[in-house]
């Protein structure tokens, strides 16, 4: 019975600073590298579709959230007769390049009954680079073969800030427009021309070129928000 009990006195204690609704939505990012990533990313810019939720403390003008990220950074078909001994029919290999985060973040709203709403923003989180491949022999049939050439977990943070735009009814929700700053430990990720395969090795292998860098971005992003109550 103790445990209990602790964890209903622990709830009912914290319930009255959270407010009487939560607030989810989508965002669009875009990642453009800097400093070091700029030497072995040039030219990639790394998208990213987050979807966050997030509830407001009560009479505060923080906000507390989670933010989950996807985004395929860059993608590669070729179309090979050699990735089967003894079977030359045109095969198409399909590659993509992605990405996932989890944030937990925490916002600081400026003037919240304003038209227009400031507010900065911190996040801590991890980031997953992760490349995957699929053979078929057409565009529409069912793979023959897939798999994932490599993968790898970062720790990451992002701060920054933006700016909110309400509806015209302030009770539905917001539009909203940031900028972040994001930086990561060192991570393991390939590029479009980082895998080749070499028919004559074996039964054929994939031999990798992999990149190896912090993650430097400046990510500016739109995003809508709404409002629901509970």
């Amino acid at each position: 019975m103790k445990n209990p009990l602790i964890i209903f006195l622990f709830f009912a204690v914290i319930r009255p600073a959270f407010g009487q609704y939560y607030a989810g939505g989508i965002q669009a990012n875009f990642g453009i590298p800097l400093n070091k990533l700029r030497e072995s990313a040039e030219g990639i810019i790394f998208p990213e579709y987050t979807f966050t939720l997030y509830y407001p403390l009560y009479n505060r003008p923080v906000d507390l959230g989670l933010n989950i990220g996807v985004g395929t950074y860059q993608t590669k078909l070729e179309k090979r007769r050699d990735l089967y001994q003894g079977y030359n029919d045109e095969m198409r290999l399909r590659r993509n390049n992605n990405l996932l985060s989890l944030m937990g973040f925490v916002r600081y709203n400026f003037n919240p009954e304003a038209k227009v709403i400031p507010f900065i923003e911190a996040q801590l989180g991890t980031t997953y680079f992760y490349t995957r491949y699929k053979i078929r022999e057409s565009w529409d049939s069912v793979p023959i073969e897939e798999g994932r050439d490599q993968s790898n977990w970062v720790m990451a943070y992002r701060i920054g800030g933006g700016l909110k735009f309400p509806f015209k009814n302030r009770d539905k929700g917001h539009w909203e427009f940031k900028a972040l700053y994001h930086e990561s430990t060192p991570a393991k990720f390939l590029r479009k021309q980082d895998t080749l395969f070499n028919p004559d090795k074996g039964e054929g292998e994939f031999e990798y070129n992999l990149q190896r860098s912090p993650f430097y971005l400046l990510q500016p992003g739109i995003g809508v928000i709404l409002y629901f109550d509970y």
